[in-house]
């Protein structure tokens, strides 16, 4: 048995089918079938059972895998522990930000690190939480700034910053005449809302729903719409205040505080991954950015809930009553 065997019966468990697994290894297929009898007869045991479309696992090509899986990824991890051994940051740094902190977190950061760290290849993801909570589970990424939820069992994660959330709604609706609302005033407002809910938007339904309310969802819609379709006047829907300057506030649309709940964001990493001197660093540099953002009141409406190492924060000790999403 070695390694490349078990990486090619990955790939097969993976594909179902030993001539697609031999396409996508650029191998030949009785090359491959060659492994995984190698395997078979290692083992003493079969680990697939052919049929007309392909292969499915036995009972044994099922344990193997789970095992199998836990070793390869422990191989593969072997160059970030040892990378993680150096005390200058370099190698491949696999980072994930949010879509509304562009401007605001991530541009700042990935300059200033390029800038002390030319040395580093940096893989940036910019997308939304659930997607990038996704991109962590499946390793490709070693650390994202995700919204903080009780359904992260499988990263590491400290709270980095409590942001405010408003109800954003088209230009003319008098809305900003309210100066602000409630969650549970939100219930009233015909809402445009992701069409896969996202963490804050479950939480949200969740709370209004104990509360004896719902979110009045008009529309259901990929992210990307969600915008133009209320600049015309279609709905509203709720924003975090970091997505708020990008939205164009003086034009096409009026927002206003939900003053009664708030989302906290995270800094979050692999259970099952080192961190290695790059992420520490760029996790030094994501919560310096935030805590000057938040300090020199260009987030107005966040609150830290971390400290920058071995610097002054500005954690607020207070009790919230909102509720924290």
């Amino acid at each position: 048995m070695n390694l490349r065997s078990l990486r090619y019966f990955l790939k097969v468990a993976e594909s179902g089918s030993i001539t697609r697994a031999a396409l996508s290894l650029h191998i030949t297929q009785p090359s491959l079938t060659q492994h995984l009898r190698h395997l078979e007869e290692h083992f003493g045991l079969p680990l697939f059972m052919r049929h007309g479309r392909g292969v499915i696992l036995t009972e044994a090509g099922k344990a193997l895998r789970l095992k199998a899986d836990i070793l390869i990824d422990q191989i593969d991890s072997l160059p970030s522990e040892l990378e993680s051994s150096q005390s200058r940051p370099r190698g491949t740094l696999s980072v994930g930000m949010p879509i509304s902190w562009s401007e605001l977190v991530t541009y700042p950061i990935i300059e200033r690190f390029r800038r002390e760290f030319p040395e580093v290849r940096i893989k940036l993801s910019i997308n939304a939480s659930e997607a990038l909570a996704e991109a962590m589970n499946a390793n490709e990424l070693q650390l994202a700034v995700l919204v903080e939820t009780d359904e992260q069992e499988t990263f590491r994660s400290k709270p980095l910053v409590e942001d405010g959330l408003f109800l954003l709604g088209p230009a003319g609706s008098d809305i900003s005449k309210l100066k602000s609302v409630t969650l549970k005033d939100v219930a009233s407002y015909p809402m445009i809302l992701p069409l896969n809910l996202t963490m804050v938007m479950r939480r949200i339904d969740r709370a209004l729903v104990a509360s004896g309310g719902n979110l009045n969802a008009v529309v259901e819609t990929p992210s990307a719409n969600i915008l133009p379709l209320v600049g015309r006047g279609i709905g509203y829907t709720i924003l975090s205040a970091c997505a708020l300057p990008r939205v164009g506030l003086d034009t096409a649309f009026e927002a206003i505080p939900i003053t009664d709940a708030s989302m906290t964001w995270g800094i979050a990493s692999p259970k099952n991954r080192p961190k290695t001197a790059a992420v520490a660093m760029y996790e030094r540099f994501l919560t310096e950015q935030v805590v000057d953002a938040v300090s020199s009141g260009r987030w107005q409406t966040a609150r830290m809930r971390t400290q920058p190492q071995g610097g002054t924060g500005v954690e607020d000790g207070t009790e919230m009553t909102k509720l924290r999403l």
